[in-house]
């Protein structure tokens, strides 16, 4: 039986941390490239007291290796100009509220902000078994909530679970990387959420089943099925139907009871060669909304993505991926689930709203320890019927202009040093807006030390 293997995530969270804050998205690939350098495919052995596998030890007495991972990353943070989050919801970007033009948030300039949030630890478990390797993985990092949140003195951050699953031959099971992200084709960045136009790993975590085969010549196609999240733009409701239901403008499975009938359902098929790589993905979200004394709202939501990477001259490296749909959702990152179904719960109106986006990044090395990566992304997203309200359709963003470039200096493999400058621009709807301007800017300055061990 043809076995696929998990993403080696311990060796991504080592070589490439930036990519994105939880894992670099190497490759998949067949079991035959992946399983190290064992010397005993049964035993799980590869050396006295060594496991199976790089870095791993054998427990004793058994044929199960072990690989404890992670790395401590400390970040300093300067938004130049205005990012409207506070406090610890400040270190990731959320386009969808940079202050507009005109708003006195707007007026705000400079804030700093330092933390570790982003370190991590994981445990990758692997034995032998009759039918292929079973492996387990599980992940936290420290980006949980903080309802105390006491910068001075008290810096506390919760652990949340991060990753969670298994895999036994080509099964997956478990929280994973939704597969419709493409890991490989997102250039590595300092700050996890700063992409524009792509499916971002940060966020899109999903608990899934997942059955990958993987086929002659570097080909490979997998299927999941994935958690669905409610995801509705409102137009402008009464204040009863809102206290009725919990509910925001901007719904996310919160509150209500709200539950949906179906899950996500996923297709990839990837291409892996000595060049690079290209994948071609495909989903369907049923976006069937339920929610106690809400009316039913419903709409088909599907797109389609193209991805890839090419090697270029030496280790540079040129990404890129494009993706189209009605009703993405969260799976179009930085839209978030404004992108999801738009709705106006008066009339009984529901409209499934086009996005797309596209992302481009170059990696240059300029010595054997410096790199640079400068990354251009777009992503727009239409309003459709359902949304009458000039007040709704202002609260709703357009498009998004995203611009990144860094410079990495690995002095040794287990550390990476890193500055960035990130631009993003948003811009609403074109509609009234009391005034105000209908875009705004957010400029940051973000340094990184990672430690990996």
């Amino acid at each position: 039986m043809k076995k696929v293997s998990k993403i080696n995530i311990g060796m991504s969270l080592g070589s490439l941390t930036a990519v994105v804050a939880i894992v670099a998205g190497m490759p998949i690939a067949r079991a035959d490239q992946t399983q190290g350098t064992s010397d005993n495919p049964e035993s799980g052995q590869a050396a006295p007291g060594g496991g199976s596998f790089p870095g791993s030890f054998l427990v004793p007495g058994t044929n199960t290796s072990i690989k404890i991972g992670g790395f401590a990353k400390g970040v300093y943070i300067y938004d130049a100009s205005t990012n409207d989050n506070s406090g610890s919801s400040a270190d990731v970007i959320v386009p969808f509220i940079i202050p507009l033009q005109g708003t006195a948030a707007y007026q705000e300039h400079g804030s700093s902000r330092i933390h570790a949030k982003q370190s991590n630890f994981s445990f990758d478990v692997r034995t032998p078994t009759s039918y292929g390797e079973l492996d387990t993985f599980i992940l936290v990092d420290f980006f949980g909530q903080n309802t105390a949140f006491a910068p001075n003195g008290a810096n506390t951050q919760n652990a949340r679970l991060v990753l969670a699953y298994g895999t036994l031959g080509p099964l997956l099971a478990g929280q994973f990387l939704t597969l419709w992200f493409d890991g490989d084709a997102v250039g590595e960045t300092v700050d996890p959420t700063t992409a524009v136009g792509v499916s971002n790993g940060l966020t899109n975590r999903q608990p899934q089943f997942r059955y990958t085969y993987a086929g002659a010549d570097g080909l490979s196609i997998a299927g999941s099925i994935e958690e669905p999240v409610w995801e509705v733009y409102s137009n402008a409701q009464s204040a009863a139907t809102f206290a009725a239901t919990g509910l925001g403008a901007t719904t996310t499975a919160a509150g209500a009871g709200a539950w949906s009938r179906w899950p996500d359902f996923i297709v990839r098929g990837r291409w892996d060669q000595a060049w690079g790589h290209i994948g071609i993905a495909g989903l369907v979200k049923d976006n069937d909304v339920y929610a106690i004394g809400t009316p039913r709202v419903g709409s088909t939501g599907y797109g389609g993505m193209l991805s890839g990477h090419l090697n270029t001259f030496g280790k540079d490296t040129l990404r890129a991926e494009g993706m189209i749909g009605k009703a993405l959702g969260h799976y179009l990152s930085d839209m978030g689930s404004t992108a999801g179904i738009q709705t106006n719960f008066v009339n009984g109106a529901v409209g499934t709203p086009l996005a797309y986006g596209g992302n481009v990044s170059y990696t240059h090395w300029w010595t054997d320890q410096l790199r640079s990566t400068v990354m251009g992304g777009y992503s727009h997203l239409t309003k459709t019927a359902a949304i009458t309200s000039a007040v709704a359709a202002a609260a709703l963003d357009d498009h998004h202009i995203g611009a990144t470039v860094n410079l990495i200096w690995s002095p040794v493999p287990q550390v990476d040093l890193g500055l960035e400058y990130d631009y993003i621009e948003r811009v609403t709807s074109h509609a009234l807006t009391g005034g105000n301007s209908n875009q705004g800017e957010m400029d940051r300055i973000e340094a990184m030390a990672v430690f990996k061990f």
